[in-house]
């Protein structure tokens, strides 16, 4: 999925501080009035008021009903804020809004702010938006109000790009579009077919449109994407407008039937094999979504392998090119920070995320990290350049070498958050249980340790890179690469570090003063014995980057060996587990040529799901992982695109091999 760098939006201000923008020629809004223009044409347009009431009267009697609004132009989010005003005033309590909307030029924040100051009644929601408003980079991003009552996702780039990008399974239909956008006279980019069959495939039947427009080409694409299409009297000076509802549901065939989600299930019980990191995370969103779960842990104690570290780096990956895993690391690192800051703040988990300085220590990095501030255009609050003294300032330290600053960045201590997430009273942890097996009997997995029997309605393996055994059972082709990471006590450092910093490994010093620095990469070796030539690497690395830090020999630290769980593409593997012997003879035994719509939807082991292969960057990658499993286990819309929830499922390597006309892989 190639994203295009974002502009910035040319604005000019008329005397009633409505925004005009220089590219399309355009105001944002009427200026005759724009909360009432919005008001008439796309609330009052889509019976919003009566249907959010019905919405209401639902949740009632139900589990929590959603109501999925989609727009073409975010704009400065005007159309958003009026929506959120009349659905708390509907709102009930089980009842929730996703807003999805699309912005080929974004504003920024004080842009958003100029915009919004002309209208009072909406300080509430101006603000929340505001304080929440995601890093002015392409793509999709997940935005979280009100305590997780109110989800916006934003698409930061052309809508066309964007729209097949949004799942189309039951529960993620729309139930109303806005229709906004500068005219199709001035903004003819967006006015196409493919915006009108995209509406199409994801819409239901009772779906409805509202436009401010009633040209003759945009009635005509409707209709012919299969809307009923009606005209009424337009706002202001705009004599007529349009809109209406999908008259025609039509098929769509999926582009990548393999990698179609699950059916959803009922809430009930789970097993999670592995507390580390990836089992604790998904335990507890499992649990947080009212299952009741039971972990499956081999040794004595948690966090016991590569999450047992002291301390790892949360930081975003930057490529060049912004490529597909810096895209897919940018959503896992949202979604970390969604759950770490606010634990971070309450003392719950150790660490700190507020800062982390990225050296660039070799030639490659730098040039890569340049290339990237002029292609991408990373924004300020995401990350910015700084020359080395100011990156010693940061750290506290002498360093070699210029680098990035990343200000959301920064380091946690594993676990910590391992023990915060099993500490959800829906969680029963038992230790000691070494998993021999496991099987689905009778509409349950049952899963065999070496002393009992566990049930449970769904299953998710977690189990890290060293249970060879499960995960060749999976079809997952992890492959173990030891670590080791080297301790420095308080006075075998010149001066603590100020905040984490990532160089060829990395190095953070801890609240209570020891420090930790590696890692060692150290394939395909599995002693799990400290080595002094280990510890003598992870010297070289640190006191290339930072001189006069360390105040040690390598002979005299302590330290610790884990086992990375990597992947051969360096994305991890996520989510629903398909039925291998129906894969193989529905795709791997079929020709590979064949159109898409020929080939079925894949079939799963119902209520079978992993979550393994995070490989050094498990901080950016076990939440996003542990919320795509509860989102497919309730049939709820993806927290990513659907080139990325691809990118990382767990039938991709065998899909891929055939679909190139290689010999899938057992």
């Amino acid at each position: 999925m190639k994203l295009e760098k974002l502009q910035s939006p040319k604005l000019s201000w008329n005397a009633d501080s409505v925004p005009l923008s220089e590219q399309f020629d355009d105001f944002y809004y009427s200026t005759d009035g724009a909360v009432d223009e919005s008001s008439y044409v796309f609330i009052e347009h889509n019976q919003l008021a009566n249907r959010f009431e019905q919405a209401c009267l639902l949740s009632e009697s139900s589990a929590q009903s959603v109501f999925r609004i989609a727009e073409t132009g975010f704009g400065t989010g005007l159309n958003f804020l009026l929506t959120l005003q009349l659905w708390f005033q509907k709102a009930h309590k089980n009842s929730a809004l996703h807003f999805i909307s699309f912005e080929k030029f974004p504003l920024c924040i004080a842009d958003l702010q100029k915009a919004h100051q002309i209208y009072p009644q909406l300080t509430e929601f101006s603000n929340e938006l505001c304080q929440h408003y995601p890093l002015l980079l392409p793509g999709w991003h997940d935005v979280w109000l009100f305590d997780k009552r109110v989800r916006l996702t934003l698409w930061f780039g052309d809508v066309l790009a964007g729209l097949p990008e949004l799942d189309a399974s039951a529960g993620s239909k729309v139930d109303a579009w806005f229709l906004d956008g500068f005219t199709p006279a001035k903004n003819p980019d967006m006015w196409q077919p493919s915006l009108y069959q995209q509406m199409a495939r994801l819409s239901h039947e009772h779906t409805t449109f509202a436009t401010f427009t009633s040209a003759g080409e945009v009635r005509r694409g409707l209709q012919k994407a299969g809307f009923a299409v009606e005209k009424a009297s337009g706002w202001g000076k705009k004599r007529e407008m349009c809109f209406g509802s999908l008259g025609q549901v039509r098929r769509h065939s999926s582009k990548a039937p393999w990698f179609n989600r699950p059916d959803p299930m009922a809430i009930g019980t789970a097993i999670v094999i592995g507390a580390g990191l990836a089992g604790a995370s998904v335990a507890y969103q499992l649990a947080k979504a009212g299952w009741q779960v039971t972990v499956l842990e081999a040794d004595s104690q948690v966090a016991q392998h590569a999450s047992g570290n002291l301390a790892g780096t949360i930081h975003p990956l930057i490529t060049a090119d912004w490529n597909l895993r810096s895209q897919w690391y940018l959503q896992g690192f949202e979604a970390s920070l969604r759950l770490l800051l606010p634990w971070l703040a309450t003392n719950e988990i150790q660490g700190n995320l507020a800062g982390l300085v990225q050296l660039a220590v070799t030639e490659v990095g730098e040039k890569r990290v340049q290339e990237a501030l002029t292609r991408v255009g990373l924004p300020n609050e995401f990350a910015y350049w700084m020359a080395q003294a100011e990156c010693a300032v940061k750290a506290g330290t002498n360093v070699s070498a210029a680098g990035l600053y990343f200000p959301q960045g920064g380091w946690v201590n594993p676990p910590s958050i391992v023990t915060r997430c099993l500490q959800h009273p829906n969680i029963q942890l038992e230790l000691n249980q070494t998993v021999s097996s496991f099987q689905r009997a009778d509409s349950q997995w049952q899963v065999q340790t070496q002393s009992a029997v566990f049930k449970s309605d769904c299953l998710v393996v977690a189990t890290g890179a060293l249970n060879t055994e499960l995960n060749q059972q999976l079809g997952l082709p992890i492959r173990p690469v030891k670590g080791q990471v080297s301790h420095l006590l308080p006075e075998q450092q010149s001066a603590p570090l100020k905040c984490g910093v990532m160089h060829e490994g990395y190095s953070v010093t801890l609240d209570n003063g020891m420090a930790v620095t590696g890692a060692t990469f150290e394939a395909p070796d599995m002693s799990q014995t400290l080595s002094t030539d280990s510890h003598q690497a992870n010297l070289d690395i640190t006191q290339t980057a930072m001189p006069d830090w360390v105040k040690s020999e390598a002979g005299a630290l302590q330290g610790r060996v884990a086992f990375r769980p990597t992947t051969p593409d360096h994305l991890p593997i996520i989510g629903p587990v398909a039925d291998p012997a129906w894969m193989t003879e529905s795709y791997l035994s079929q020709s590979h040529t064949h159109a898409v719509y020929r080939y079925p939807s894949q079939q799963y082991q119902a209520g079978l799901f992993v979550s393994n292969g995070h490989g050094p960057r498990g901080l950016m990658s076990v939440f996003l992982a542990a919320e795509s499993i509860v989102a497919d286990l309730h049939g709820q819309p993806l927290l990513q695109p659907n080139a990325l929830y691809h990118a990382s499922h767990p039938a991709r390597f065998a899909i891929r091999s055939w679909r190139s006309g290689q010999v899938a892989q057992d």
